[in-house]
């Protein structure tokens, strides 16, 4: 009596097991929503925080993703921290756009990822120059958003 009760009862678990076992199979997780300016923005507003990493390359932004950051910087500190190099100075457009492309395929969904614009990229006075370089770390870089240091009101 009690023998076969506990077999249907383990019958049973078994089978509601491994409907929701390929019911999880047959429908994964959706990804998370890509973080977007706007996202940022609503985050900032309700006193949330924004949370930032730099990354150079493909595991770097696999971590970063998982994590859930926010913001995914590839920066041009890179020519020191990976390329040994003493300063910025030496990076890149092409380098730049070589490790983003790394990044992007680490983090292709989440974070908002921003690229920085090196060194000579977009110190011109043909503003056309300057977006030229900014447009490939956005189409053959993959990045959403590009940062620029060093300006000055003059330049404006």
């Amino acid at each position: 009596c009690c023998a076969e009760e506990e077999d249907k009862t383990k019958t049973t678990k078994k089978k509601e097991t491994s409907s929701s076992s390929s019911a999880q199979q047959n429908n994964p997780p959706a990804p998370p929503k890509k973080v977007t300016v706007l996202s940022l923005l609503h985050k900032k507003r309700k006193g949330k925080k924004i949370t930032m990493v730099t990354a150079y390359d493909y595991p770097s932004a696999l971590h970063v993703d998982r994590a859930g950051i926010d913001v995914l910087l590839v920066g041009d500190s890179c020519a020191m921290v990976e390329l040994g190099f003493e300063t910025t100075q030496p990076m890149t457009l092409d380098q730049m756009v070589h490790h983003c492309q790394a990044v992007k395929r680490g983090a292709p969904n989440r974070p908002l990822l921003v690229g920085d614009m090196p060194l000579g990229t977009y110190e011109y006075d043909d503003l056309d120059v300057a977006l030229k370089n900014a447009y490939r770390l956005v189409k053959d870089g993959g990045m959403d958003a590009v940062k620029m240091e060093g300006g000055s009101i003059a330049r404006a």
